[in-house]
């Protein structure tokens, strides 16, 4: 009689599909609810990472990759003149503009762009709002359309045509967001103008980024070049002019085109011109390119910054799981004999690393809006798109990715850990309590090496970029800005038709502020330090200075005490008398690099410049009274360049006249004490001028100065937060191996101090096998550190890649942080009572 075997059916239940997963959900939340300090570091350190990874691809996929809103922006392409003196990306004048217009054939449509402030009154309290002159195809180019109404046509794109289209934003804060807009009037600089349409809600543009007309528009007024303007060869420079290629035109094609007709138009240009060597060129750059150009490198430099964090906090978090791995190996080895396959565990595992990874996610999610809803506005204001940046479908991927991936990484640690140890090994070690994990030990050890190595990266790179900002805020702007208060306004052409009225409303707006209580000086200019306002070629008399392509100078108009009001410093010569500001006298003030470029080595008073590229053109000769300061006129830290002051004065009548040049001031006051004091009293007193007009914008020249800042304080203040971050990562993860270290190793450690080993010997024993794995840590980031500084070289100030202070520094903060880390798990370690650990054991 035959006997057979038993056959052994498995004790472990076999689930499959989404309830076996959902039982494994269940299961998992039970068991970390058991250990809620665990799951909250976890959930707190994954938060962090994903939640800065989270804030900053939000901003890179605003600025880089979401779509700007056009049809097919691919073939939009952005075009420029090359000009002597001016620089290779010039704005157009509205002659050449319509040159290339009627020449060009790789450009499907052409549509151009200005710039221009509007006084808009007649509805509520008078406001200084941002608006673009446009030309008529420049929407159609766009391939936009109006949400309500419709755009410009061909026809109404000349003088006399007093028409507008208002921008979402516009049409909602003013007009309550009503249909009945179109057909209404609106007031702009004291005109009525006729609403014809309203853009969608989606459509911002000019679109920030370029270096000319930057700034999105709450209102679109047409082009409508005057005769006067289609004449002015050779002035204007600042229409920005944008094409859509032709259906299989190439951006190569249409460069090659535009390098053929640059010599056609130089053609038109007057024989006085073109008998200087002056002539221009044309050049072709992607729209995109054109808006994010600049703000690329910086952005994927953060990006990959806030990788490193994140590598550093997967790397903590997986340390502490394999922590948590002792404690679990006898459990995993029972389910193992009872019949549960690797992938059941698997999906056990992953059920359990899922719940905390989507709950660090949605806590990432939260700290990612606050961090992108707390930017700082001047910041905000150089990033195109970051308006309107939101947690959209990629933000949701890009998080949702990130979970899932993390997830699924630290529910293989432990079967990794595991992987080569048989059934029965696990049960007998875990029977006969002997130090387990050597494998598992040697991969805490590497993650720990890992986020010593990242968190010194991150940190030389804060120290360098802090460096950078330290250099930058001891760089000399040229003039003081404490105590000076700052008023933007511009004089509308109606109300204000006449030169004399302009100049009449000068003088009379310089008694005005001049009669404040606390006030010490008020001037006017054209353009403030950070700005450029005008810009021109001249000529100075002695023709052997001036031999090569002509130069061109940054040009301030100035009325009153402005040097003494900004404290620029006088460097010789003097400044202007009230007679020069009262006549016209033919005087310049220029800066020390002007004097040094045309002057080396000669006394530049009464040294003689006039505007233009030869000394036959018809405008008079200027004589240089004095050589200030070289004073910023751009963003601190770029070398500034050559620039003269005229008084305004001397600014021609004819150009009042007829052209909103020349009408925009800037009010400079320096009061007693804090000028923002006088903010109130100010704003009456230009009330009291013209009730109607709207002022721009008020502020302190402190205040200006730290907007241009700005950026890069940001830059060096997010990375210095996510270095320091890093850094505490790395240190809680230092710490958390060695304290767990100890407590698996308490009955060795009690048996050694049993059989007479000495306290200190142990404190030796634990802080040396800890800070041996911060040296190699330390090395390994140093010299990576040094790769990092040549790829970050271009956006350092006055700092070098090997800086010897911050390479001084960030070892020690490293080691000494380190040591800490160390010194408690050491101490409690030394303190193990051997007779105690024994018995327990």
């Amino acid at each position: 009689m035959s006997l057979k075997q038993p056959q052994l059916l498995p004790v472990w239940p076999r689930q499959s599909g989404m309830a076996g997963f959902l039982h494994d959900l269940r299961h998992a939340a039970r068991t970390l609810r058991r250990n809620p300090a665990f799951l909250t570091v976890v959930v707190l350190t994954l938060g962090f990472g994903i939640g800065i990874n989270t804030a900053t691809f939000s901003i890179v996929n605003a600025v880089l990759i979401r779509p700007l809103g056009f049809q097919d922006p691919d073939r939009l392409i952005v075009m420029h003149e090359v000009l002597p003196g001016f620089g290779d990306r010039a704005p157009f004048s509205p002659p050449d503009l319509l040159d290339l217009e009627g020449a060009q054939r790789s450009f499907a449509s052409i549509g151009s762009y200005l710039n221009m402030p509007f006084e808009l009154s007649g509805r509520g309290e008078p406001a200084r709002i941002d608006g673009a002159k446009v030309s008529a195809a420049l929407f159609p180019t766009l391939g936009v359309t109006p949400l309500l109404g419709r755009s410009f046509s061909a026809s109404e794109d000349r003088p006399g045509n007093d028409l507008v289209v208002l921008s979402w934003g516009l049409w909602q804060s003013r007009y309550e967001g009503s249909p009945s807009v179109i057909g209404q009037t609106i007031t702009l600089d004291r005109r009525p103008y006729t609403v014809i349409g309203v853009m969608p809600a989606t459509f911002a543009f000019p679109l920030r980024g370029p270096a000319f007309n930057n700034t999105p528009a709450a209102v679109w007024v047409p082009m409508a070049f005057t005769d006067r303007q289609r004449q002015a060869r050779g002035n204007e420079f600042n229409h920005t002019v944008v094409g859509r290629l032709q259906p299989g035109v190439t951006l190569d094609a249409a460069r090659a085109e535009l390098q053929s007709l640059a010599p056609q138009i130089s053609a038109n240009y007057p024989a006085v011109l073109r008998n200087s060597s002056f002539s221009i060129g044309l050049g072709a750059t992607p729209l995109r390119e054109e808006i994010v150009g600049r703000m690329q490198a910086p952005l994927l430099m953060l990006l990959g910054a806030v990788g490193l964090v994140l590598l550093v906090t997967c790397a903590n978090v997986a340390n502490l799981v394999l922590s948590r791995v002792a404690s679990r190996t006898r459990e995993v080895s029972v389910r193992t004999a009872l019949g549960a396959s690797r992938g059941a565990l698997l999906k056990l595992l992953f059920a359990e690393a899922l719940i905390f990874s989507v709950v660090g996610g949605l806590l990432g999610l939260a700290l990612a809006y606050l961090i992108v809803v707390a930017v700082p506005a001047a910041v905000a204001a150089t990033l195109p798109g970051v308006h309107g940046t939101s947690i959209d479908v990629r933000v949701l991927s890009f998080t949702g990715g990130v979970a899932i991936l993390t997830a699924f990484a630290f529910a293989m640690i432990p079967l990794v850990t595991m992987d080569r140890r048989s059934l029965g090994q696990t049960l007998q070690e875990e029977a006969s309590r002997t130090t387990p994990g050597l494998r598992r030990h040697r991969l805490q050890g590497t993650l720990v090496v890992s986020t010593v190595a990242l968190a010194c990266v991150l940190l030389v790179g804060a120290g360098l970029f802090i460096r950078s900002f330290s250099a930058l805020m001891a760089t000399d702007a040229g003039f003081k800005p404490d105590r000076v208060l700052t008023v933007s306004l511009a004089v509308p052409e109606t109300g204000y038709r006449t030169a004399a009225s302009v100049r009449s409303f000068h003088q009379s707006l310089l008694s005005e502020m001049s009669a404040v209580p606390g006030v010490r000086s008020v001037a006017l200019v054209t353009d403030l330090p950070f700005e450029r306002y005008e810009r021109r070629t001249f000529t100075v008399e002695d023709n052997a200075a001036t031999a090569g392509p002509p130069e061109s100078t940054n040009l301030s108009w100035v009325d009153g005490p402005y040097f003494k009001t900004l404290g620029i410093s006088l460097k010789r010569g003097r400044f202007f008398t009230d007679a020069e500001e009262a006549d016209n006298r033919a005087a310049v003030i220029v800066n020390e690099r002007l004097a040094k470029t045309k002057w080396p080595g000669q006394d530049p008073i009464g040294k003689r410049l006039k505007w233009g590229v030869n000394a036959s053109s018809a405008a008079p000769w200027l004589t240089v009274v004095g050589v200030v300061a070289d004073v910023a006129d751009g963003p601190l830290g770029v070398e500034p360049s050559i620039h003269a002051y005229e008084p305004f004065r001397q600014f021609p009548d004819v150009v009042l006249d007829n052209l909103r040049f020349g009408r925009a001031i800037k009010v400079a006051l320096l009061a007693d004490g804090n000028p923002l004091s006088i903010v109130s009293l100010v704003r009456r007193q230009i009330t009291s001028l013209d009730r109607a007009l709207a002022i721009e914008s008020i502020n302190s020249m402190a205040e200006r100065t730290n907007d241009v800042v700005a950026p890069r304080r940001f830059g060096a203040l997010t990375l210095a937060g996510f270095a320091g971050g890093s850094l505490l990562l790395a240190v809680v993860g230092l710490y958390g191996l060695l304290a767990f270290t100890v407590g698996e190793r308490r009955r060795e450690i009690a048996v050694r101090l049993a059989l007479g080993a000495e306290p200190p010997a142990i404190l030796r024993m634990v802080v040396g096998s800890g800070m041996k794995l911060v040296m190699i840590g330390l090395a390994i980031g140093v010299a990576a550190s040094f790769g990092v500084g040549r790829l970050v070289a271009t956006q350092l100030y006055r700092t070098n890649t090997h800086d010897l202070p911050t390479y001084g520094v960030v070892p020690i903060v490293l080691l000494v942080t380190a040591l800490v880390a160390c010194a408690l798990p050491a101490y409690r370690a030394a303190r193990v009572e051997p007779l105690g650990a024994l018995r327990a054991e």
